[in-house]
C-alpha cells in the first residue's frame, strides 16, 4: 500500500467514524473533541515521507477543485 493510499484510507475512516457520531446531537462536543484527537495522532504517528506524501496529495486536491470550480 502506497502512502497515498495509507492516508487516504486514514482519512476515510475519520469522516467515516465523524458521520455517525454526527446522527447523535448529543455527541456535537465529542466529534470536535474527536476530530482534534485524530488530527494530532495522525500528525504523530506518520513518518517525515507519509507527512510529504499527505502534502502532496492536499496540493494536488486544491489544484483539482481550482480546476473543477474555478
Amino acid at each position: 500500500m502506497s502512502n497515498e493510499e495509507k492516508i487516504l484510507s486514514m482519512l476515510t475512516k475519520m469522516q467515516s467514524d465523524i458521520e455517525k457520531l454526527k446522527s447523535q446531537p448529543e455527541n456535537k462536543n465529542t466529534i470536535a473533541n474527536l476530530q482534534w484527537t485524530i488530527l494530532e495522532a495522525m500528525r504523530n504517528s506518520i513518518t517525515d515521507e507519509e507527512k510529504d506524501a499527505l502534502g502532496k496529495y492536499q496540493a494536488e486536491e486544491e489544484a483539482r477543485k481550482a480546476a473543477l470550480y474555478g
